[in-house]
């Protein structure tokens, strides 16, 4: 009897679990509100059964709301008449950042093996008493670190991040290479969501160029004695043009911050994170320059660094009418683009056509490194031994302090007749395929006639008609060949480049199977897995790979809206989970979800 009862009461849970309704929602506290007002949002998953288990949370962007507090969770369950239900919430509190008609946009949840989705929601706000503000950039007070919403504790006084400006040099000399580096500096617990530039460097009495515009790091520093995190933003390389005083104008950012706080729920204190906007600047950056030594040579060009001097001739001896290159190089690191080369000049007999310059330099840190040469025609007219008088190359050092001169010796070219001259009376003259003249007044008559006839013939049906016309039959037969050939080239190297995208992502999706438990390989391999399957399923670059033109992609290719938000949701979470914790369950999870997307798609 006991069994028997067992077997009706497993029946009826397994029926009702068939039959579970799941309902998804937003409801807002208002829908009209004015700019100094909050309001409270929830999305609410409501189910006939008890074992609702929603996965993968993903809010809506709250575009034009500044979030002051959420999520919090909240779960219910009941029973009325025998009628079983449960709910779970997630609740946000936000405040308006603009008036208008904003709008609350779509959240989305996983439950079961179906994901759901909430409507929009539309928020009519007013204007109000006060103007509208971030509340997240004066949640804290300065002078005593405590925050001034009672509901958020944090342990201790938030520090701030700060930006910096640092040069290699503050008193160069005029043309000298000084680096410039700006640094963002944060917290360790802290994250860097999103950041944009406010305002711009100036370098005015600089001539710059940027050395990097990749931001680079973490990396481990210290400020004030205290642990930070910092990233490098650029690096850029000035030559001041002028003695005196020079100011670099700061660069100003406004950052979104992800800072760890703790949440007051029933009396216990749970962790979790909130985006705080900042507004950084560098700062001025003065820099004292100084003048050159007042004893310069005469010709100085303006050369400033560490350089080698020479210059190179291709060959020494040659004949008359035959070109030779010669070439004035410097050599080293300083300010390469910033001076004239020594001029070349030759005697008499020999022509010397305008140089081209050419320029093989780098850009680093220490200065412009690299070559810069003028490579010179030089053509002799007559035949003789020419000397081209040697050169004298001047550059200030500052590591030395003082001017250095390198001079090239002189260049002695060989030149001999090349039998062409009419001054060495070339037989050539006299003689003229066998046969003499017998005076410079008459010209030798031609035994031989070849005469043409008046009457042309037409080109129609002509020999050279019919050829052109195979020819252009030909040229057909083969550009055909040739489209074909390159179209199944083309057709092979995409098909090589999709195989080779699709084996790189069951490769890192191994990989980062590997690495459950360490959260920032884990997410950086699974991530290179998504990718990688995303270039190889819609032929796309990496430059192309933005959420909206993945999900166009794929929704042009008939693909469940299910998978489509489920692989953005993937994406969205290897982002965040660089900033915040992550467990081996939340991991586990994640992989799971990977390896049965990848395998719908």
């Amino acid at each position: 009897m006991k069994r028997f009862a067992f077997i009706i009461l497993y029946t009826l849970l397994a029926i009702s679990h068939l039959n579970a309704q799941v309902d998804f929602k937003a409801r807002v506290s208002k829908t009209r509100l004015s700019s100094d007002e909050r309001l409270r949002v929830s999305f609410t998953i409501r189910s006939n059964t008890t074992n609702i288990k929603p996965r993968h949370f993903t809010p809506p962007d709250f575009k034009g709301f500044y979030k002051i507090m959420g999520p919090s969770t909240s779960q219910e369950v009941s029973i009325i008449n025998g009628d079983v239900s449960s709910s779970f919430t997630y609740s946000y509190i936000l405040q308006p950042a603009k008036t208008g008609t904003l709008t609350i946009g779509p959240a989305y949840v996983n439950v079961g093996e179906k994901r759901y989705s909430t409507q929009a929601v539309k928020i009519t706000v007013v204007k109000g008493n006060s103007e509208a503000k971030n509340p997240n950039n004066s949640n804290y007070s300065e002078s005593s670190g405590s925050p001034k919403n009672n509901n958020i504790t944090v342990e201790g006084k938030i520090d701030k991040a700060i930006l910096v400006a640092e040069v290699t040099k503050t008193n160069p000399y005029v043309n000298e290479a000084v680096g410039l580096t700006y640094k963002l500096y944060i917290p360790r617990n802290y994250g860097v969501v999103n950041y944009n530039e406010t305002g711009q460097p100036q370098f005015n009495g600089f001539w710059a160029q940027d050395v990097s515009k990749k931001i680079s790091g973490p990396f481990q520093g210290e400020v004030n004695g205290k642990p930070y995190i910092y990233y490098v933003l650029r690096k850029k390389l000035l030559f001041p043009q002028h003695a005196g005083k020079l100011t670099v104008q700061p660069l100003t950012l406004e950052i979104d911050l992800q800072v760890p706080v703790y949440r007051n729920f029933f009396g216990m204190r749970v962790p979790d994170y909130e985006i705080q906007r900042v507004k950084l600047t560098s700062g001025k950056k003065t820099l004292n320059v100084k003048s050159l030594p007042d004893n310069q040579p005469i010709d100085f060009s303006g050369a400033v660094g560490q350089f080698d001097f020479k210059t190179v001739i291709n060959n020494n001896q040659v004949k008359t009418g035959e070109p030779v290159n010669i070439s004035v190089q410097v050599k080293g690191t300083g300010n390469l683009k910033l001076f004239d080369l020594p001029q070349l000049k030759a005697p008499e007999g020999l022509e010397i056509y305008d140089p081209k310059h050419t320029e093989q330099v780098q850009t680093t840190f220490q200065g412009n490194r690299g070559l810069v040469k003028d490579d010179y025609i030089v053509v002799p007219n007559q035949p003789g031994k020419f000397i081209i008088p040697g050169l004298r190359f001047v550059y200030f050092d500052p590591k030395a302090k003082q001017y250095i001169t390198k001079t090239s010796g002189d260049i002695v070219l060989f030149v001999t007749n090349s039998g062409n001259n009419p001054a060495t009376g070339n037989a050539s003259n006299q003689i003229i395929t066998g046969q003499t003249s017998h005076a410079v007044d008459f010209r030798f008559i031609k035994e031989n006639a070849r005469f043409r006839s008046k009457k042309k013939k037409d080109f129609y049906q002509s020999k050279l008609f019919y050829r052109l016309i195979a020819l252009a039959f030909i040229l057909a037969l083969l550009t055909f060949g040739y489209y074909k050939y390159s179209t199944n080239k083309i057709y092979d190297a995409e098909y090589e480049r999709q195989k080779r995208n699709k084996s790189l992502a069951n490769k890192f999706l191994k990989e980062a199977k590997k690495s459950i438990g360490n959260k920032e390989e884990f997410y950086a391999k699974l991530e290179k897995a998504l990718h990688n399957f995303i270039k190889a399923r819609l032929n796309i670059d990496t430059a192309e790979m933005s959420k909206d033109v993945i999900r166009q992609k794929l929704e042009g290719k008939n693909i469940a809206k299910e998978n489509i938000d489920l692989l953005l949701d993937l994406l969205n979470r290897c982002d965040m989970a660089r900033y915040a914790p992550a467990t081996t369950g939340k991991m586990e999870d994640d992989i799971a979800d990977a390896e049965k997307l990848l395998n719908a798609l």
